[in-house]
């Protein structure tokens, strides 16, 4: 967990705020249709653990590496839409916390048809 003092007392940002900025920037790119848990995020949704889903953050005092498991839109490009994925979640992590973002690796672990 990242924590800063300010005169008016603590912010603390955890590993999870930052998955859930992740996640938001990459559904907004155009070909992503999901973010991926796999078999154990939904396996553990279902006994009620709450994980956030296909996304890993490290986090090591100014500097975040993020893993974020996709499903892509059939018919895109694949490598241009993870490329376009990795500038919005980098662009929206830096910006709204002030870290720097050092890899964003990008698994696409299916591709199925947007509806």
């Amino acid at each position: 967990m990242q924590s800063n003092q300010t005169d008016a007392g603590n912010i603390k940002l955890s590993e999870e705020a930052i998955a859930n900025i992740s996640a938001i920037a990459a559904k907004s790119v155009d070909g992503v249709v999901d973010i991926d848990s796999g078999t154990v995020g939904t396996l553990a949704e279902a006994l009620g653990i709450k994980l956030t889903r296909g996304i890993k953050v490290d986090m090591t005092n100014t500097t975040v590496s993020i893993d974020i498991n996709l499903v892509l839109s059939f018919g895109c490009d694949i490598t241009e839409t993870g490329c376009a994925v990795q500038e919005k979640i980098r662009e929206a992590v830096e910006n709204m916390t002030g870290l720097i973002v050092g890899k964003i690796n990008i698994n696409i672990n299916s591709v199925r048809y947007k509806k």
